[in-house]
């Protein structure tokens, strides 16, 4: 069985440029430029949780130094102020003893303070020989313009859902191989649906993705989309599909005690309508596309059977039902008393 010790996302972590999935455009660059020696001395990767950017970072870092030392990491999540870069600051000047460069990998770097910023900017108009600065972000509208102008710039994307399901089943089969060696036959099987699923929660989010392998795998070593839903503990679509079915058939009084039953639940009844329209948006997308593959929802026979059961066009006059309620309760202190007046006025519709 796997090691217990180590989580799959640190297992399977890319250690070479050839290892990372995506992002070719950006490969290349950094890439040819640790080929001809042409790089520069301040970065700034941007992009969503998750693509790759804190490990490219840790890749070209390596690289510039012929794999001898290690870079310097900093999360600016907690080390946002003045200090922390006064500090960065004074040891930049001092030159690298196990290594060619000094490489800094400052991560959230878009959580700096306005003075910690003013302070990186001198480090960079004036960066010291032989360090070099790669900066990681989720958010660089929060980044000064003066630094944007100082540092090379690269915006990695979403990985995409076959590259994530691509690399869920290498990781897969490896565990599964290491397995065989321990003698536990039978283990680490996989439904290629239960991969898809995964891979649409994770949104484009490789780590993400791994992270909820790990967590399903804990549940069992053998994956099916039952056993996914179960063990990552989301959407509860039976409700869904019982709302959804009610006010179809336009029965207020049945589709309030839905309403009911989920606000004494405890759950947000905001984010319950919500999540309600982009599960009403999936409907129809099945319904359009008669797949599963562009919806969040989980490819299981109950599901695929209620959805086919719906009107499109009713569908569509829900959807819409939906989105124009979300956008009334927004700021609504009594959102349950406007959705069940919602719900009486669509069911009177018809």
């Amino acid at each position: 069985m796997k090691n217990k010790q180590i989580s799959l996302a640190v297992k399977y972590r890319p250690k070479t440029f050839d290892d990372v999935v995506e992002q070719e455009a950006i490969k290349d660059i950094l890439i040819e430029q640790l080929e001809t020696n042409s790089f520069k001395h301040a970065y700034l990767f941007c992009g969503p949780a998750g693509c790759g950017k804190t490990t490219a970072a840790r890749i070209f870092a390596n690289e510039l130094n012929k794999r001898k030392g290690n870079p310097i990491e900093v999360d600016a999540a907690s080390n946002n102020g003045v200090d922390n870069i006064r500090e960065i600051i004074d040891n930049a000047k001092r030159k690298a003893l196990d290594s060619e460069y000094k490489v800094y990998i400052i991560d959230e770097v878009h959580m700096l303070s306005l003075g910690a910023w003013n302070a990186m900017l001198k480090l960079l108009e004036e960066p010291p020989a032989g360090t070099i600065f790669i900066m990681c972000t989720t958010d660089p509208q929060k980044i000064p313009a003066t630094i944007l102008s100082r540092v090379q710039r690269y915006d990695f994307s979403k990985i995409s859902l076959d590259k994530i399901v691509e690399r869920l089943k290498y990781i897969m089969i490896k565990e599964k191989e290491e397995a065989c060696e321990a003698g536990c036959d039978g283990a680490f099987e996989f439904e290629t649906e239960a991969l898809e699923y995964i891979a649409k929660l994770a949104d484009g989010g490789m780590r993400d993705a791994i992270t909820m392998l790990d967590k399903c795998l804990s549940l069992s070593p053998t994956l099916t989309v039952e056993s996914v839903v179960k063990a990552l503990g989301t959407v509860n679509y039976t409700v869904y599909f019982e709302l959804l079915y009610q006010l179809a058939s336009r029965n207020a009084l049945n589709a309030i005690e839905v309403i009911e039953t989920v606000y004494n639940s405890g759950k947000d009844i905001k984010q319950f309508i919500r999540q309600f329209q982009f599960f009403v948006l999936d409907v129809c997308k099945y319904k359009m596309f008669k797949s599963f593959k562009y919806i969040a929802i989980p490819e299981l026979p109950e599901y695929k059977t209620k959805m086919e059961d719906e009107d499109y066009v009713d569908c569509l006059k829900i959807l819409d039902w939906a989105r124009q309620l979300n956008a009334d309760i927004k700021w609504e202190s009594n959102a349950k008393a406007m959705i069940e007046t919602s719900i009486l006025v669509f069911c009177k519709e018809e």
